[in-house]
């Protein structure tokens, strides 16, 4: 697993979370980047992993049945 952000950001709730990314390799062959992309959540620990354009809690790859997350690893917009 990669942190791919040296600095915290934060979601439109002002929540603090840092993206990360998982490469893979399988056997022998090559490495590929960015196999699984997603973010964890200081204070919490929550993790979201994204799946197509939405992201998931975590808990959907240990076999649970939940819902997206709007929002969740979505930096709020630059204040100006």
């Amino acid at each position: 697993m990669r942190i791919t952000q040296t600095t915290l950001s934060r979601d439109k709730q002002g929540r603090e979370f840092v993206p990360f990314s998982v490469d893979v390799r399988y056997g022998t062959g090559e490495w590929r980047a960015d196999d699984m992309v997603g973010c964890a959540y200081r204070g919490s620990g929550n993790l979201f992993i994204k799946s197509g354009e939405v992201y998931f809690p975590a808990a959907r790859w240990l076999g649970k049945n939940v819902d997206a997350v709007a929002g969740a690893c979505q930096p709020a917009p630059a204040r100006s």
